[in-house]
């Protein structure tokens, strides 16, 4: 919404603001009061009253009467060049001059260039239209018919049939004009200032306080009067003591530092007070005071919590939800019990499919950080950039397509809990330095931000590949490695311990066919065939057959062996041409897509590569 400037004029100068109103139009609503000094002043009284004119605009004449008014008040001055501009035009008619003003607007400087000019000048001044009416009766009477005035004189030179000339310039009112628009705007952008600084002290969830450097209270808002039971009328103006019963902001005042996260009692309520200096020009201009009472802060934080449990933030599973009894997974699971006691960053290395984010929800959940987020992403997923905005977050705008208003990132979300990095050898250099930081740090920075966040967070990392390799061959961070490799925890394959294979086999048919007899179920997972198998794909592998068994079982117990042995045979097919695929495209990698010199290396020829590559099209 424009600024209203109203303008109190009248005659030739109500006429000159008209003429030039315009110029302003995109910027302000400019109303004319066109009306002698005492109805002018009356008008404005009535337009502030009703909040209908933001900056008033007025002659000489009329300020000497604006005292009424609270409201900004831009004078329309007569300048030099606006004097010069007058006698320019006056002189025309006439070299023998008389000027008229209002005593407030008397041109102190004029008898000092008097002899500079080549014409007679003669200045006379009124305080009120019946005097200015008396000076040009006057000169009539004189024959002085030459006048140089403001609106009022003008008119009434002009009704006695005198040559009169306006004194204020287009040039004068412009600026004037654009001064008062110019002052409105402040004036606006500070009422705003004002409300938003008013709202945020009105709806604050925190008590606050300020004093200045007396410890004298300048400003509480409704929730400091809530907790303190002191109303606003009676804390301004009376030493912070008798608002806060303790010597914090004494000290603070004292000492120009903050005291953060104090807990403190006030009348027989527990608070959590923030007290920071105002320090102005390198001295203690005074201080402010929020404070929270605990209660408050207990609910907040048990309403996030229960937030974060329907984001699924959560670590479900526990290391006595790991089955097994075998030494080797019976070891992992006792290491993993005592790194959970510990927040040093841990690495898990196991192959695909071991079950290590399962160890990852175990050491979680048993650590002090267990009712926090538990947040998990796997590296290997996401491309480079994506998984640069998911890691670390971006601010509104950072990128086409950003979210407005920015997004967090994992890190942040995980503030106080776990991240779990899974697949974290395949992370780029560029994610690895970023990553660094994070660990050596505890800080991150979203893309397109400067502002560093503080997180809180523990790292639990996992890998399927051989790490320090990679270190060796150049594509992993040595520093990033030790970083991550503080706690080693090593997630046996399934064929090393084949002895927890029957455990397994009876849990997940139990939970696939509820139709069948403890008893059944027991000789099914006692197969030999089970045992016999690689498991290459290791417990992902052995639930899919699972899975692919429940489904195919009739219920008769003599087709068992017949069933799991074409299962096997076409999962070890399957095995094999997955195996040899996986190696046909690693190859493929290294040479980059060269196929002649691939069929080189693979020790078969050119078309036998091409038919492999079409035969495991599908795959």
């Amino acid at each position: 919404m424009k600024p209203v400037i109203a303008c109190m004029s009248y005659g030739k100068l109500t006429s000159l603001i008209e003429k030039n109103k315009y110029k302003f139009f995109e910027s302000a609503d400019i109303k004319i009061i066109n009306k002698l000094i005492d109805d002018a002043i009356k008008i404005a009284e009535k337009m502030e009253k009703n909040g209908e004119a933001d900056v008033f605009i007025c002659s000489g004449n009329f300020s000497s009467l604006s005292y009424p008014l609270s409201s900004p008040i831009v004078e329309i001055k007569v300048t030099g060049y606006d004097i010069l501009l007058a006698l320019k035009k006056a002189r025309k008619y006439s070299n023998e001059i008389s000027i008229v003003t209002h005593n407030n607007n008397k041109i102190q400087y004029l008898h000092e260039i008097q002899d500079m000019l080549t014409v007679s000048v003669k200045q006379l001044s009124y305080n009120n239209p019946f005097e200015a009416e008396k000076i040009l009766n006057k000169l009539f009477k004189e024959g002085v018919d030459n006048i140089i005035g403001p609106g009022l004189v003008f008119e009434l030179a002009n009704k006695l049939g005198m040559h009169a000339t306006l004194i204020y310039s287009e040039d004068g009112v412009n600026r004037a004009l654009a001064t008062a628009i110019s002052i409105a705007l402040s004036k606006k952008k500070e009422s705003e200032r004002a409300e938003r600084f008013r709202i945020i002290m009105d709806f604050a969830h925190e008590g606050i306080v300020a004093t200045d450097k007396n410890g004298i209270v300048t400003v509480i808002n409704p929730q400091a009067e809530k907790i303190t039971k002191v109303s606003r009328k009676a804390a301004i103006g009376c030493p912070i003591e008798k608002v806060l019963p303790n010597d914090g902001i004494a000290k603070v005042l004292q000492s120009g530092k903050p005291e953060i996260n104090q807990i403190h009692a006030i009348r027989e309520v527990k608070v959590v007070t923030n007290m920071v200096p105002l320090i102005v020009n390198n001295e203690v201009a005074g201080a402010v005071a929020t404070f929270k009472d605990v209660s408050a802060i207990q609910e907040a934080e048990e309403k996030i919590r229960k937030k974060t449990y329907e984001k699924g933030l959560v670590a479900k599973f526990y290391l006595d939800d790991i089955l097994g009894n075998s030494e080797q997974i019976s070891e992992a699971k006792r290491k993993a019990l005592l790194y959970a006691q510990s927040e040093s960053t841990v690495l898990i290395i196991g192959e695909s499919g071991t079950g290590k984010e399962l160890f990852a929800q175990g050491i979680h959940n048993a650590s002090s950080r267990s009712k926090r987020p538990f947040v998990a992403i796997n590296c290997q997923a996401l491309p480079d950039n994506l998984l640069e905005s998911e890691l670390f977050g971006y601010e509104e705008g950072a990128f086409t397509g950003a979210k407005k208003g920015g997004k967090p990132g994992i890190f942040e979300i995980a503030h106080g809990g776990t991240i779990f990095l899974d697949e974290i050898g395949e992370i780029s250099p560029k994610l690895q330095s970023r990553l660094l930081r994070v660990l050596e740090e505890y800080e991150v920075m979203r893309i397109g931000s400067s502002r560093i966040r503080h997180v809180n967070i523990r790292v639990i990392a996992a890998t399927n590949i051989n790490l320090w390799e990679r270190v060796n061959q150049g594509k992993f961070r040595e520093d990033l490695y030790y970083r991550l490799n503080v706690l080693e925890l090593n997630v046996p394959p399934l064929r090393s311990r084949k002895k927890d294979i029957p455990l397994l086999v009876t849990k997940f048919l139990s939970e696939l066919r509820s139709d069948l007899k403890e008893s059944e179920i027991a000789k099914i997972a006692k197969h030999p065939l089970f045992i016999k198998y690689g498991w290459p794909g290791n417990i992902r592998e052995l639930k899919n057959i699972v899975e692919r068994f429940a489904v195919l079982f009739s219920g008769n117990l003599d087709e068992v062996s017949y069933l799991l042995s074409n299962i096997f045979n076409k999962q070890v097919k399957s095995t094999v041409a997955i195996s040899e695929y996986n190696e046909i495209n690693r190859v493929l990698n290294d040479v980059r897509g060269n196929k002649t010199e691939a069929a080189r290396r693979l020790g078969m020829s050119r078309t036998t590569l091409w038919r492999k590559l079409k035969q495991y099209e599908h795959i």
